[in-house]
């Protein structure tokens, strides 16, 4: 028999989630946004560690939250609800390659770098570079073998909390005549010497998170730094994705629509004559629409969400969940800001915002032509 009752578990943390966010993060949301982008919010990242809301996937032994990718997902609709920049940046913390491919030791070693309680780091997963975005095989970030260390060159870009993160997952061929084959991952300190940090983004969304660009020359780390075995590194970044698509493009999906439905139903009972509002249907169709679209994308991903959590296999799955929920954001968020009009680029109705910001889900974690490609593989496949 099929339930979508949570768990009292789950509802808890449904409705921590919710309460911080609307009291601490929503208020500063449109600010974010308009701020100069310069200075990174650590001060909310502190709080949300504090209240165990920035390492939701890491094992509690190690100083996470240790919940599933389920529940998970519901505390990131809440959070995206609020700001969708800062609950993409909870993402990259909450699920990480050190979680899927991490031995005990390298565990035990990093995860403090990102789960410390008083002064957390941000994680961040560097697999594109300038000409290697939807193609990973083009990547030439390389690496090589001396002694007992590895040593990596190259450039990667577009990478989000690139310029702030105390823990990278680096991906870096050993052999580029071998492809995908020689691609193979590392555990990078942000410290690191020789590792450089360029300047951020300036975004048109996400604004409340940080993208940049780094270099790497003659990065030496130890061989016990590395992150499986080599030539596993494609591997490891897929299961990654796999994840990701789910948590940081799904659950934030469905959180912007559903904030852009609410900010419109807002707009709509505050300007309407509340007796007239229900019979005028150029208003409220959309309305409807734009809870169908919220409602169809939040099962596809709990369904996801609930495969990956009882190790069914969800490729093809999580393809299309990342880009019907991506697509699904964009477009709700479309008709508010048509519904409010110039009310929509406010502070109080934020459409704009949150156009802007849905546009970026159907480009990160794999472009929604990707996810197209995964899913329609899959499906072919079946």
């Amino acid at each position: 028999m099929i339930a979508f009752e949570l768990t009292p578990e789950q509802a808890r943390w449904q409705e921590k989630a919710r309460d911080f966010a609307q009291e601490r993060i929503a208020p500063l949301s449109w600010g974010l946004d308009r701020s100069s982008h310069e200075e990174f919010p650590w001060a909310l990242i502190r709080e949300l560690n504090r209240e165990g809301l920035l390492n939701l996937g890491v094992p509690t032994e190690y100083g996470g939250s240790g919940l599933d990718v389920l529940t998970s997902c519901l505390v990131i609709e809440e959070l995206a609800a609020a700001d969708p920049g800062i609950a993409f940046t909870v993402t990259l913390n909450s699920y990480v390659p050190l979680m899927i491919a991490g031995t005990p030791e390298q565990q035990e070693k990093f995860f403090p770098l990102t789960c410390d309680k008083e002064t957390p780091g941000l994680a961040s997963f560097a697999l594109t570079e300038p000409n290697a975005g939807s193609d990973a095989g083009a990547a030439s970030a390389t690496a090589r073998r001396e002694g007992d260390q590895y040593v990596l060159n190259g450039e990667k870009c577009f990478i989000s909390n690139g310029d702030q993160a105390a823990l990278y997952a680096v991906f870096a061929t050993l052999d580029r005549s071998a492809g995908l084959k020689g691609m193979t991952a590392f555990l990078v300190p942000g410290d690191s010497p020789g590792l450089s940090r360029g300047k951020f983004e300036d975004k048109m969304g996400f604004r409340s998170s940080h993208t940049g660009v780094f270099a790497m020359q003659d990065v030496r780390i130890p061989a016990s730094n590395l992150l499986g075995k080599e030539g596993q590194g494609f591997k490891i970044a897929m299961q990654t994705l796999e994840v990701l698509r789910i948590i940081s493009c799904g659950a934030v999906g469905v959180g912007l629509a559903r904030a852009a439905t609410e900010k419109s139903v807002e707009f709509l009972k505050d300007h309407c004559h509340p007796k007239k509002l229900p019979n005028q249907q150029a208003l409220t169709f959309p309305l409807a629409d734009m809870q169908a679209a919220v409602e169809a994308a939040r099962l596809m991903v709990w369904k996801t969400a609930w495969m990956l959590d009882n190790k069914v296999p969800a490729g093809t799955m999580s393809g299309l969940t990342k880009f019907f929920a991506s697509d699904a954001a964009l477009e709700v968020a479309q008709r508010g800001l048509q519904l409010t009009g110039p009310h929509g680029r406010t502070g109080r109705y934020p459409l704009e915002k949150l156009v802007r910001d849905a546009k970026l889900l159907q480009i990160y974690e794999g472009t929604n032509q990707i996810s197209r490609l995964v899913a329609s593989r899959g499906i072919l496949a079946g």
